[in-house]
C-alpha cells in the first residue's frame, strides 16, 4: 500500500514537473520570439540610421567641396586680377617712361592716370582679400558645424584629408598657400 502510494506520488510529481517544464519551455519560446523580433527591429533602425548618417555625411562633403572649389576659384581670380593689375600698371609706367621726352603736362597727366589705376587695383585687391577672409570664415564655420553634427567622424575626416593632401602635387600647395585644417574645435 505504501509502495503504491509512493509510486502514485512519484507519478503525480513526475506529471507536475513535466507539465511545469512544458509551460516553462513555452514561456521561454515566446520570450525568445519577442526578443528576436525586437532585435530585428533594432537592426533595421540601426541600418536606417547608418544610411541616414551616410547621406548626411555625403551632403556635407559635397557642400564642403563646393565651398572649397569656390574658395580656390576666388584665389585664382584674385591672383589673376592682381597680376593683370600689376601688368597693366607696369605697362602704363613703361609707357610713361618712354614718353618722358614729351611735355611736362603730358607726363603729369599720365602719372595721374597711373596713380588712379594703381589705387583702383589696390582697392580691388583689398576687396578681394576681404572676400577671401569671408570665405575663410565660412570654411571655418562649416568645419565647426561639421564637427558639431558629426563629432565621431572627425578622425576619419582628418585621415582622409591628410591622405588627400599627401596625394596632391606640391605646386598646387604653392599656388594656394598653406593647407587649412578641415576640422577644428
Amino acid at each position: 500500500m505504501r509502495l503504491r502510494r509512493a509510486v502514485k506520488e512519484l507519478d503525480n510529481a513526475w506529471f507536475d514537473s513535466t507539465n511545469n517544464l512544458r509551460v516553462l519551455f513555452e514561456e521561454l519560446l515566446w520570450e525568445h520570439r519577442d526578443l528576436a523580433e525586437a532585435h530585428d527591429k533594432c537592426q533595421g533602425e540601426k541600418d536606417q540610421l547608418i544610411r541616414q548618417h551616410q547621406e548626411e555625411l555625403s551632403a556635407q562633403k559635397t557642400s564642403y567641396q563646393e565651398l572649397k572649389s569656390q574658395f580656390i576659384q576666388l584665389g585664382l581670380d584674385h591672383a589673376k586680377a592682381l597680376k593683370a593689375a600689376e601688368a597693366d600698371a607696369a605697362a602704363k609706367m613703361h609707357e610713361a617712361l618712354e614718353d618722358t621726352g614729351n611735355s611736362n603736362m603730358v607726363l603729369r597727366t599720365e602719372l595721374e592716370e597711373l596713380a588712379k589705376a594703381r589705387k583702383a587695383a589696390e582697392e580691388k585687391a583689398a576687396r578681394l582679400e576681404a572676400e577671401q577672409k569671408e570665405y575663410d570664415r565660412l570654411v571655418v564655420q562649416t568645419n565647426t558645424h561639421a564637427y558639431r553634427l558629426f563629432p565621431d567622424s572627425q578622425r576619419f575626416a582628418v585621415k582622409k584629408v591628410d591622405e588627400h593632401r599627401t596625394a596632391r602635387p606640391k605646386r598646387i600647395l604653392a599656388c594656394h598657400g598653406p593647407p587649412m585644417t578641415i576640422w577644428s574645435r
